[in-house]
């Protein structure tokens, strides 16, 4: 095999474009081997590797390990501790998919992606400290911070934090996060940036 990536299997590669249908075969065969070659040809990353590649999307920024931590663990569905191939299409979906256009199953997957991207240590809510972690790391990564306007990062967070917690007792739910982000529906975009590739 070598330094090539393997190729996928005829019925790997037809079974993935059965489940992801927003994807063409060149698409999918495209992301397949850059996987393959981020992953050393193992199919799958662990949470190392993960954050290698978020820290070259993001040339090396500090911000983007945290980042990078939070998503891994929201790809990794089957807690392994590594992502396989289709977790990391699974995530890759949700990440692009758009709130504005998607449909309401994909709004939903991709509010609770994200509501586990914030929510670290997988307790069913987020806290301050939770919420505060994230903003700093994209704060760090965003090109243009003016999404902050005056405030710092963690002020920023705080106010955000208490705009979400609709009940006031210093943890966000899932359905907390959902209603927010119906009623801004650029939070999640703003507030996960994608690498530009």
């Amino acid at each position: 095999m070598g330094n090539k990536p393997a190729k996928p299997k005829g019925k790997y590669l037809g079974k993935l474009l059965k489940k992801f249908p927003n994807m063409n075969f060149e698409e999918l065969f495209n992301i397949y081997e850059d996987f393959q070659t981020q992953s050393r040809g193992t199919g799958r990353l662990s949470k190392s590797d993960f954050i290698k590649v978020y820290r070259r999307a993001f040339k090396g920024n500090s911000g983007a390990k945290t980042l990078a931590e939070n998503i891994f663990q929201s790809f990794d569905t089957d807690n392994s501790g590594y992502v396989d191939f289709e977790e990391f299409l699974v995530g890759l979906s949700l990440t692009e998919a758009s709130l504005g256009g998607s449909d309401r199953e994909t709004k939903f997957k991709k509010l609770k992606w994200a509501f586990n991207v914030y929510d670290k240590d997988r307790s069913g809510t987020i806290d301050k400290q939770e919420m505060r972690s994230i903003v700093r790391a994209v704060a760090e990564l965003a090109p243009n911070d003016s999404f902050l306007g005056s405030d710092s990062a963690d002020g920023f967070a705080d106010r955000l934090f208490e705009q979400v917690d609709a009940n006031g007792d210093g943890n966000i739910t899932f359905e907390e996060f959902r209603r927010a982000a119906e009623i801004n529906e650029t939070l999640i975009d703003l507030l996960l940036p994608a690498p530009a590739v």
